[in-house]
């Protein structure tokens, strides 16, 4: 029987975040070298892209998630977020045939270093997407968002078959208990933009909607606050 695609598409969405964060990089320090602009670099797809993002994650000087929190909520989940994100209503920004005229999706798809129309195909699913105020770690603008779907908490098997299927490498994956409900979190890193990227999904069975928080960083000390601070503070909304 075929998986349903619960995390694997979360997982691809926020790796091309991350490869276009990298390819950004890459254009602005070349920028005076070449004519090519930052947005000609980021807009090229992330098997094909030749930029690279920090070899070595864990060796890179982690970004330290703010101190100060603000909640940010769906329709279904509420939780704490670093108070200088900058908050996004995915459902809301990407919807209408000038999706990518609206201010709010070309600020956010220069924060990611991809164009308003790959920002518009990739985030259109999403019911939320938080970023930093554009700090990176290790060469990635950390982010997370939120999807919802009908359905039910998948098992720790189908969570792993469903992320080895994208290539994904996990590293850990337990059941948590969270305001919110019984959630499965699953650690694992994705290969983008010639970098690895830290990923976290936290899977949690809302009223019979399935919702997934993914977390996307650089390091692992980052990957691992930021998660922990969604699981302490995850409510039903």
């Amino acid at each position: 029987m075929r998986l349903r695609p619960l995390l694997a598409p979360v997982a691809l969405c926020l790796a091309l975040v991350a490869a276009g964060c990298s390819s950004d990089d890459t254009a602005e320090q070349s920028a005076e070298k070449s004519a090519d602009s930052p947005a000609a670099t980021a807009a090229e797809s992330p098997a094909e892209s030749t930029a690279a993002a920090s070899p070595s994650a864990d060796a890179s000087e982690p970004s330290e998630p703010d101190t100060d929190t603000q909640e940010v909520a769906t329709d279904q989940v509420a939780f704490d977020v670093p108070a200088s994100w900058v908050t996004v209503d995915a459902a809301e920004a990407f919807s209408g045939d000038d999706a990518t005229e609206d201010p709010v999706v070309q600020d956010l798809a220069a924060r990611l270093g991809v164009t308003p129309e790959q920002a518009v195909q990739t985030f259109a699913q999403m019911d939320l997407i938080v970023t930093s105020d554009g700090e990176r770690d290790a060469g990635v603008l950390t982010n997370l968002n939120v999807v919802h779907l009908p359905g039910a908490l998948p098992t720790e098997s189908a969570a792993r078959a469903e992320l080895r299927q994208i290539g994904a490498t996990i590293t850990s994956i337990e059941a948590v208990e969270t305001g919110a409900g019984d959630a499965l979190r699953v650690a694992y890193t994705l290969e983008a933009g010639g970098g690895q990227v830290r990923s976290q999904a936290l899977a949690v069975d809302v009223d019979g909607q399935l919702v997934t928080i993914t977390v996307t960083a650089g390091t692992k000390t980052t990957s691992d606050e930021l998660t922990d601070l969604v699981v302490d503070s995850l409510t039903a909304a």
